[in-house]
This record gives C-alpha cells, sequence and structure tokens, in this order.
C-alpha cells in the first residue's frame, strides 16, 4: 500500500471514530451501541537496514502479559482486553475510552523470520518487529520422468 493510500486509511478511521462518537452523544451520550469492545489502533510500515515490517498498536491500559501476539503466515493476530477499573461507582458525565476484548488482524504481506520476531511494550505502546526472511533465489527442482516412450 502506497503511502497516499496509507494516509487516506488513517483519515478514513479517523472519520469512522468521530461519526461514532458524534452518533453516541446524540443518542444521550455513553458509547456507540457498535463498540462492545476495545479497538487498538495500529501503524505498520517497512523499514530498512535490516530489512523488517513493523507494527505499532495503540494498547494503552493493557497489561502487557494480557496481549496475545500470533502470526500465521503473513497473518498477525493481536489480541487483549483492556479492564474497566473496579471499586468505586462512575457516574459519567463523558467516556471515550474503550474498554473490554479487542482483536486486530493485519496482513503483513512479506515472508518474515518468525524465530526472529520481537514484541515490546513501552508506554501503552506495543511494538512488535518482524525481520523479513532471506529472500530464496530461483530453485531447479529435478523431478523423474515415468512413462513408456
Amino acid at each position: 500500500m502506497g503511502s497516499a493510500e496509507e494516509d487516506l486509511l488513517v483519515q478514513y478511521r479517523r472519520l469512522e471514530h468521530e461519526l461514532d462518537r458524534m452518533f453516541a452523544e446524540l443518542a444521550g451520550g455513553g458509547r456507540p451501541p457498535r463498540a462492545a469492545g476495545m479497538r487498538a489502533m495500529a501503524d505498520v510500515w517497512l523499514a530498512d537496514d535490516p530489512p523488517r515490517v513493523v507494527v505499532q498498536l495503540d494498547v494503552a491500559g493493557v497489561n502487557p502479559q494480557a496481549i496475545s501476539v500470533e502470526l500465521e503466515d503473513d497473518l498477525l493476530v493481536v489480541r487483549g482486553k483492556r479492564r474497566r477499573p473496579t471499586g468505586e461507582r462512575r457516574v459519567y458525565q463523558h467516556a471515550e475510552i474503550e474498554w473490554g476484548r479487542f482483536e486486530r488482524r493485519l496482513r503483513v504481506g512479506a515472508p518474515v523470520d518468525v524465530d526472529a520476531a520481537t514484541a515490546d511494550y513501552d508506554r501503552g505502546m506495543l511494538t512488535i518487529t518482524l525481520p523479513l526472511a532471506p529472500r530464496r533465489g530461483p530453485e531447479t527442482v529435478r523431478v523423474n520422468v515415468r512413462g513408456d516412450a
């Protein structure tokens, strides 16, 4: 995906979030009906030296031990849960923070070295680094042909 397409996607997601917020306010406050869980916003980019795919997710308030990161083929799946604070009863005047479970499925778009992949959590940001797998050159495979002439 090119830079212009990425910018459009970011703008679309911001607009979608703003429309959800506006409809929630029109309905008397609270959260939009479709927001049953948390949506972890993500940035994905290709970096050089060494070549790698970097995925960064905003997961502020999520316990790092409650985050699961899996890679199957070129599909990265990140799951977790931001728990609602317990204790005092709250009567909200304004509520935008999303609570609950989340799951993000992101296509990596390139073969990666799964054994060298890392995930680091720092100040609410989860950064997943997926080193690109070495490119394989063309291979010649000899196949025995059976049959009668």
